[in-house]
């Protein structure tokens, strides 16, 4: 797509308080197209602009360490497949599909590999494709569901979600599958790990607190510390690529919007609301395309 097409699709809707740009963009799931589509917004709340435009829901946007493609999940197919796309809506690529889900991706931090769930095993495990040969690696295997995988910065561990002993829990290991450990050890649902980009702590989703509020703690489990404080569904982290901010979804306006915080839990900010739905961000750096805001 020729760039001056590009920017005539953008739409510049700048959210007041939004916090000022700094680094990438932000890819996220909205409905405001009247379906969930991927869509892509500046960290100034500015310059929305969509992705995907099939009438089937793509959900899961991940940016690649390079910010020159996004993976998503799409049910375009009927079931849960795993594509990637570039920035600019082109080259669309299917990276695993058939009769079973394909989904919620996480990328190797050198680009070559994609971590994912599926059941094509017969329940939910995590696999790892590699994208040059597509080859496949289960990594779980255990009788329970493990999902939402999410690649260390430094490409030695795999956070990821298992329900393995009854309730969710947040688990890492080595990307060959090997020494799984349980990080977070509770009776709460705890759920979608998101490494901070020095590989130094962990972001996810917790109702330990007895609401839906985002957490961090130290890559070994330790250290909690609880950033939300409203009585709303607080979840879906992900951290900016300078580790300045994290991006979440939350129901506090009574839609579901993208709100900021930086880490120590302070000064949230709204970037995105509307009537429809927005969720599930995922902050990258954003290459292929002109400068946005």
């Amino acid at each position: 797509m020729a760039l001056a097409t590009l920017a005539a699709l953008m739409v510049i809707l700048p959210v007041a308080g939004a916090e000022a740009a700094t680094n990438g963009d932000v890819a996220f799931v909205s409905t405001r197209s009247g379906n969930a589509d991927v869509w892509i917004v500046h960290p100034n709340g500015c310059c929305l602009f969509q992705v995907t435009t099939n009438s089937a829901s793509d959900v899961d946007p991940v940016w690649s360490p390079g910010g020159n493609l996004i993976a998503f999940t799409s049910y375009r197919t009927g079931n849960g497949d795993l594509y990637t796309v570039r920035p600019d809506r082109t080259g669309l690529t299917l990276v695993a599909g058939g009769n079973t889900f394909e989904g919620e991706p996480s990328w190797s931090p050198d680009g070559t590999r994609i971590a994912f769930a599926s059941t094509r095993s017969g329940n939910l495990d995590i696999w790892v494709i590699t994208l040059a040969t597509h080859t496949l690696k289960r990594l779980t295997t255990n009788p329970a569901d493990d999902f939402a995988p999410a690649w260390s910065p430094t490409g030695k561990r795999i956070a990821f979600t298992s329900n393995r002993d009854g309730n969710s829990e947040i688990y890492s290991m080595r990307p060959s599958g090997a020494r799984q450990r349980d990080l977070t050890n509770s009776r709460a649902s705890d759920a979608d790990p998101a490494w901070s980009p020095d590989g130094r702590s962990i972001a996810f989703e917790s109702n330990r607190a007895g609401n839906y509020d985002v957490w961090t703690m130290n890559r070994g489990g330790s250290n909690l510390l609880k950033l939300n404080y409203v009585t709303a569904y607080d979840g879906n982290p992900s951290w900016s690529p300078d580790g300045g901010l994290i991006v979440f979804q939350s129901s506090r306006s009574g839609a579901m919007d993208l709100y900021t915080i930086h880490p120590n839990g302070s000064d949230a900010k709204l970037l995105v609301d509307g009537p429809s739905r927005d969720e599930v961000p995922n902050w990258g750096t954003f290459t292929a395309g002109p400068t946005r805001g």
